[in-house]
């Protein structure tokens, strides 16, 4: 793997500043930038361990939304709002031509939709695991994820994402990064559940088949899996690829069987 620079900077968009890391290899030949959606509550940091493994020939961007990671809040928050700001980052640090996408769980969807609202600039998306709930699935996460996160003066406040994100995923992730998933998903405080209500109110069945870049669905068995495939059969002509063999962990444990199938459809698309 070639020498690999991560550098951080900031964007400035209509609702303050919006933070992005970038992996840059030495020497790349140009190859499209890949910009990468990071899964709610969490922020671009999500992609820590999987963008080495997709940057040894090319630009990997992780921006965070607003409201999370080190990015500025917006009092609008959406889907079609995030993929806005997601896209002027990549129109800040790139040339305005096409970039590769990637989406995992929520972000599958900004993914979807920057592909959606401007296609011209869209070569290739590529989704990871797709919560495309079924609209009863829908309304019952939006009502369990309606309220604020309470911040109480008690530490037990953040017992359930100490389990949930810390004590769960020590083996598959190493402690250092599992910690720093732990402190960046409390950066969002109170509004923590925002991004989350909105993927789940995203119309992704009307807004999936007026997709045209070439897209790959690739389905493991972490989480997610009749979701996913159910995904796949709104988008004709879709290549979806199922990775049983893996089973937690994608970006992190699995990183290297992740990027595989990611890069070898991103070559082979070229």
């Amino acid at each position: 793997m070639s020498a690999i620079s991560i550098t951080k900077g900031y964007t400035g968009t209509a609702i303050g500043q919006i933070h992005w890391r970038v992996w840059e290899p030495a020497g790349h030949d140009g190859k499209r930038d890949i910009l990468c959606l990071h899964p709610s509550p969490f922020s671009g940091l999500a992609y820590q361990n999987l963008a080495p493994h997709l940057a040894s020939d090319r630009r990997v961007i992780a921006p965070d939304y607003p409201g999370y990671g080190g990015s500025d809040t917006t009092e609008t928050p959406s889907v079609e709002h995030y993929a806005e700001l997601m896209l002027a980052v990549a129109d800040d640090l790139g040339s305005g031509g096409p970039v590769d996408l990637i989406g995992f769980h929520s972000g599958c969807f900004v993914a979807a939709e920057i592909a959606c609202m401007r296609p011209d600039r869209v070569a290739h998306l590529c989704m990871v695991d797709v919560p495309a709930f079924a609209p009863e699935q829908t309304a019952d996460l939006i009502e369990s994820h309606k309220d604020a996160f309470v911040i109480t003066d008690e530490l037990s406040c953040l017992d359930a994402q100490w389990e949930q994100t810390f004590k769960s995923r020590l083996e598959p992730q190493g402690r250092s990064q599992a910690f720093a998933m732990f402190a960046e998903q409390l950066r969002s405080g109170e509004r923590r559940n925002e991004a989350a209500i909105a993927a789940f109110a995203y119309p992704w069945s009307e807004r999936f088949p007026q997709i045209d870049s070439n897209t790959l669905i690739l389905a493991t068995q972490s989480m997610l899996l009749d979701e996913t495939r159910h995904c796949a059969k709104a988008k004709p002509g879709v290549t979806l690829i199922e990775r049983l063999d893996i089973t937690r962990s994608v970006l992190d444990a699995a990183a290297p069987a992740t990027a595989q199938e990611i890069r070898a459809y991103l070559d082979d698309a070229s």
